[in-house]
């Protein structure tokens, strides 16, 4: 990768389980994001990966401050927004704002810690060889299972495959801070069929329902109704996708966590 780029990455702490959420056994009141592996909390390994990836020059915290956790390496800290979208938009309006020479910017949820400086490199390596503004990474089913055949993730079923989504994803200074009324929508209709249908058309919608869609037709409609480049991107880093919902999950990466060493 040209080490000449200049990334910022963002990684998205918020969340506290209630007492109805399976991982509150875990966490007992705590941030998930201080769920302890092999001694570090878990975003301690997500900041790691992207800590030590090529061009990554500053790191962004959003959602937890430097009392519940200090990291090993410089962070810089942001507030709590409210939600997951909100905390996204926090991220990005903060590197652009303090960094408006970036070349991108990596954001990151904070329970992926499989991820590894190398399968953050190559993504954004297949990433830059395009010009967009957005790049969602997907991983296919046969993907997934074969590296996790016990994870039981969700996936979409589309015409070119079953996709589980990625939790890295890859912003380019052009999206800006001018698409917040989007993706409130957007996080608005994550649990609303007719507000999905709605908003990507109906026939597409069908598609999507019938498995018909396929991965090009929906990166262009996703393009067209945000108003922007996007590329959704099939990988073949099943680790990029292995989040932490459920405490089987949690015991998975643990035990990868330990067998790495820690």
């Amino acid at each position: 990768m040209d080490k000449t780029l200049s990334i910022v990455a963002v990684i998205s702490a918020g969340g506290v389980p209630s007492e109805d959420d399976p991982l509150f056994a875990y966490t007992q009141g705590q941030p998930k994001a201080l769920l302890p592996i092999a001694g570090r909390p878990m975003i301690a390994h997500v900041a790691d990966a992207l800590a030590h990836t090529p061009g990554v020059e500053h790191i962004v915290v959003i959602a937890l401050s430097e009392e519940e956790y200090t990291f090993s390496m410089p962070v810089e800290h942001v507030p709590d927004a409210g939600s997951l979208i909100a905390n996204a938009e926090a991220g990005l309006r903060y590197a652009m704002e303090h960094y408006p020479d970036l070349d991108a910017v990596l954001l990151s949820s904070s329970d992926v810690p499989l991820i590894t400086p190398e399968i953050i490199t190559q993504f954004v390596q297949e990433c830059l060889r395009t010009d967009h503004d957005l790049y969602y990474p997907i991983v296919e089913r046969s993907v997934m299972e074969a590296r996790f055949p016990e994870s039981r993730r969700s996936y979409a079923h589309l015409k070119d495959g079953d996709f589980a989504g990625g939790d890295v994803f890859l912003v380019r200074p052009t999206l800006g801070a001018s698409h917040t009324r989007l993706m409130d929508e957007l996080a608005a209709a994550r649990k609303n069929v007719l507000r999905q249908a709605r908003m990507v058309g109906m026939w597409t919608f069908i598609k999507l329902l019938t498995r018909q869609l396929t991965i090009e037709e929906g990166t262009q409609r996703v393009s067209k109704v945000l108003g922007i480049r996007a590329r959704i991107i099939p990988v073949p880093w099943a680790e990029i996708g292995m989040d932490v919902d459920k405490p089987f999950q949690f015991e998975i990466v643990r035990r990868e966590i330990e067998a790495r060493g820690g």
